[in-house]
């Protein structure tokens, strides 16, 4: 019982959270357009963003917004149990959304704040990103592996969430180290927003299975 609140519990801080972030970015860049973002007022001080970019970006950041939103609903247990055809239906939405965005998020990541540090956090974590959601896929489909597919998708997930993380640490870092020292922290943030998502969710792994193999003696 107290695993199954504390199970609980996490989800509805994630859910709050990805909402949260998911209804900003979908009103900032769609409702108040993407030139209203500090990200992009950034890039424009620094290069020539031509339309390509910005019909990338809208791709990236539209459907990274329906993966944040939708991606944690997949975790919870009831609505497997009670409506399958409801969590296949979401996983497929899911698994377009991140495919996609991942891809867009390749093509950005080469046009990111901090040169080559910085592009290399992203592109990283766009790969990782579709790496994760291939495996996640390839176990369900073709060896109908559940348990292996919810640990692949729990770690697409938790780097789906570095666009959360992203939004958390940009503001954050600028508040105590100051503006001007905003690029040297976006190369570290870069790495910040995904790596410790990823550690922690094998970490959540690596846990569950020792706490199921004492239960099982």
């Amino acid at each position: 019982m107290q695993k199954a609140n504390g199970s609980r519990k996490s989800i509805t801080v994630i859910a709050f959270l990805a909402l949260g972030i998911g209804i900003f970015l979908a009103f900032q860049y769609y409702a108040l357009g993407a030139d209203s973002s500090d990200f992009v007022q950034d890039k424009i001080s620094r290069m020539k963003l031509e339309d390509i970019w910005y019909e990338v970006l809208y791709l990236h950041i539209g459907t990274a917004v329906v993966a944040i939103c939708i991606g944690w609903t997949q975790f919870v247990g009831k609505l497997r149990k009670k409506s399958p055809a409801l969590h296949q239906g979401g996983g497929l939405l899911y698994t377009v959304c991140v495919g996609l965005s991942g891809i867009a998020g390749g093509y950005l990541s080469f046009y990111a704040t901090g040169g080559w540090v910085s592009w290399a956090g992203f592109f990283l974590l766009s790969l990782a990103w579709l790496y994760t959601l291939i495996q996640g896929v390839r176990t369900i489909v073709v060896q109908r592996d559940v348990h292996a597919h919810r640990e692949w998708m729990i770690r697409n997930y938790a780097l789906t969430f570095a666009a959360v993380t992203l939004r958390v640490y940009v503001p954050a870092s600028t508040e105590i180290f100051g503006p001007d020292n905003f690029e040297a922290c976006y190369r570290i943030n870069a790495w910040l927003c995904w790596v410790p998502n990823l550690i922690f969710a094998e970490w959540l792994l690596r846990n569950r299975k020792s706490v199921s193999a004492s239960s099982s003696r």
